[in-house]
Formats: C-alpha cells, sequence, structure tokens
C-alpha cells in the first residue's frame, strides 16, 4: 500500500509543481487558478491521500494486479474521475477557467499525470 501509494505521489507532486508554478505559469495565473500564494503543503497533503486511497484500491480490487492492461485501465478510470471532479467543474464555475485553453491543458496535465502513475505502479508491481 506505501508503494502504491508512492508510485502516485513522486512523480505527481514535481510534475504538478513544474507543470502549475513553473512551465506554464503565466497561464494558470491569468486563470487565476491558484491566487497568489498557492500552499504547497496543502497540495502535497492532497496527494498523499489520493495516493493512499488510489493503492488501498488497487490493491483489494479483485483483479490480477501483475498486468500492464489492468494496472493502465485502472489509472485511466481514476484519472477520468479526477478530470470530471476538476476540469469539468471549473469549466462550469469559474469564468476565468472556462477557456478552451484552460480545459485542453488541464486534461493534458492529467493524462500525463495518471500515465505517470501507472508506469510507477507496474514499477511496484513488477520490480518489488
Amino acid at each position: 500500500i506505501i508503494l502504491g501509494a508512492l508510485a502516485y505521489i513522486l512523480p505527481s507532486m514535481p510534475y504538478g509543481y513544474l507543470w502549475h508554478l513553473k512551465v506554464f505559469k503565466k497561464q494558470y495565473d491569468k486563470w487565476q487558478y491558484f491566487g497568489p500564494n498557492p500552499n504547497v503543503p496543502l497540495a502535497f497533503l492532497a496527494m498523499f491521500i489520493q495516493g493512499t486511497i488510489l493503492s488501498v484500491t488497487y490493491a483489494i480490487l479483485p483483479i490480477q494486479h501483475t498486468s500492464v492492461a489492468n494496472i493502465f485501465a485502472f489509472a485511466a478510470i481514476m484519472g477520468i474521475f479526477f478530470w470530471s471532479r476538476v476540469v469539468v467543474p471549473s469549466m462550469a464555475s469559474h469564468t476565468t477557467t472556462r477557456t478552451p485553453g484552460f480545459f485542453f491543458l488541464e486534461t493534458a496535465y492529467l493524462v500525463g499525470q495518471y500515465a505517470l502513475f501507472a508506469a510507477f505502479l507496474c514499477a511496484v508491481y513488477f520490480l518489488v
């Protein structure tokens, strides 16, 4: 469970930080997505909780855990769920993020995040 959680946290935290607060910072500032002072420790706490829940959920699924197809299918399903919880509501409720640019940039971010999670989860189940 711990390694599965780390499979989410270890790639997600630096990837999210670089994506949102370095590489595409100007765009996210324009959309007022984070406000003036993002709270990085709270972001880490959120990723810790998410990673733990994802790891426990995958571990208790009645499937073959050492299957690349199962790992990537799980990550895709969870990524779509998270996308529907973050991107769609932002598009619906915040006029500053209601742009095609936000939609596509944040969607691309989540595709990358959950692909990284799947790759790291493969390492956990195949190498450990």
